[in-house]
């Protein structure tokens, strides 16, 4: 009887921790990775009509700050309780190399290349979110 309260509680421990995990990328991507992302994207976009250059300086301080995010972020997820199975490493690679390179732009405030970096980006989120966000139909 003993051995089978001490197996249930490792097994509510074991579950209560992977359900933790599973809420935590949650958090991760849409308190850190997803802001940065559309505030990287904001820099190599079109600027807003009448944009004064106090407005594009915050937008272009904003475009690093995410650059920055979505780097230390990619490091996080490709470790343990967040790492998955397949090319989950390989996809948070990319995000983590292409930030740095999108991060070099914002601090240029180049726009140009800051929009072919975003696409890039996208192209790594996307494939991500296909493989391993599912989909609710």
């Amino acid at each position: 009887m003993r051995v089978r309260v001490f197996l249930t509680a490792a097994l509510v421990a074991v579950a209560g921790s992977a359900m933790a995990a599973d809420v935590s990328m949650k958090v991760v991507m849409a308190d850190f990775v997803n802001p940065g992302a559309l505030a990287f994207w904001a820099g190599g976009n079109d600027p807003p009509e009448g944009e004064t250059p106090a407005a594009a300086k915050a937008r272009w301080a904003e475009a690093l700050k995410g650059a920055q995010a979505m780097q230390a972020k990619g490091k996080i997820i490709q470790g343990g309780p967040y790492t998955r199975s397949g090319r989950w490493n390989e996809y948070a690679k990319m995000m983590v190399d292409i930030s740095a390179e999108g991060e070099a732009a914002a601090k240029a405030q180049n726009a140009e290349k800051a929009f072919e970096i975003g696409g890039r980006l996208y192209d790594s989120c996307n494939g991500c979110h296909k493989t391993y966000v599912p989909r609710r139909e």
